[in-house]
């Protein structure tokens, strides 16, 4: 990934409801997220892995949610909410 891509990575934590709704957003920096990438089983890419989680959307998982919560103590899950971290490229 080049250097203007990797600036203007953007990443988030949503909460989905059973109707697929995005129902709680949380936005991530950089920092929170390279404290919890390694808790991810993060996908191949033709580049190598996922090393900024920014291919794909990563479920975080009950089992999870502590280890993310530890890291990242200003978070919040709320109960019945499926959530997923993912990242993007503002432009």
């Amino acid at each position: 990934m080049n250097d203007t891509t990797s600036d203007r990575l953007v990443w988030e934590l949503t909460g989905w409801d059973t109707d697929e709704h995005p129902v709680h957003v949380t936005e991530l920096s950089r920092e929170e997220i390279m404290g919890i990438r390694d808790l991810f089983d993060r996908r191949p890419t033709p580049t190598g892995t996922d090393e900024w989680l920014a291919c794909a959307a990563y479920e975080v998982t009950h089992d999870v949610q502590l280890h993310v919560l530890a890291a990242v103590p200003r978070l919040e899950f709320r109960s019945g909410l499926d959530y997923f971290v993912e990242g993007s490229v503002r432009s």
